[in-house]
């Protein structure tokens, strides 16, 4: 169902398909995935999807900071209340003017090239001890 997506951001941290996401504590689940890496590789598509942007701000607060980088509500609480590390470029978030004379522009470049999604509809290749202990809970 389309209302049941979610869309999350990466801000630096390792996603990749076929990675599960625990968004009870809005984390990555290392090293399991429901599919051995075959038949992950297997039901990878890729489609070619050039697209580009920019966008100027002069802003410095978090508020303006969060909405350049697209981060929703949910995940801003995250990490303002200090439950997910940002790395890679997201530690743009943490930067702060370092004096009260300092001035700040800001330039933002979104480029897409291609898009992979993962199309796995056979079922019966899940790996059963693995989908126990999803059931059962990661903790």
């Amino acid at each position: 169902m389309a209302s049941d997506l979610m869309n999350v951001a990466a801000l630096g941290r390792p996603f990749t398909l076929g990675m599960l996401y625990d968004a009870r504590k809005d984390e990555l689940v290392p090293g399991l995935t429901l599919w051995d890496s075959r038949t992950l590789h297997a039901s990878i598509t890729e489609t070619s999807q050039h697209s580009s942007s920019f966008e100027m701000s002069s802003s410095d607060s978090t508020e303006s900071k969060s909405n350049m980088l697209d981060i929703e509500a949910s995940l801003k609480a995250s990490f303002l209340g200090g439950l997910i590390a940002v790395g890679g470029s997201a530690k743009y978030l943490n930067d702060q003017k370092k004096f009260k004379n300092q001035s700040r522009v800001t330039f933002q470049y979104k480029a897409t090239t291609n898009f992979k999604q993962l199309s796995v509809t056979d079922f019966e290749t899940l790996n059963t001890q693995k989908l126990e202990v999803i059931e059962k809970g990661l903790d």
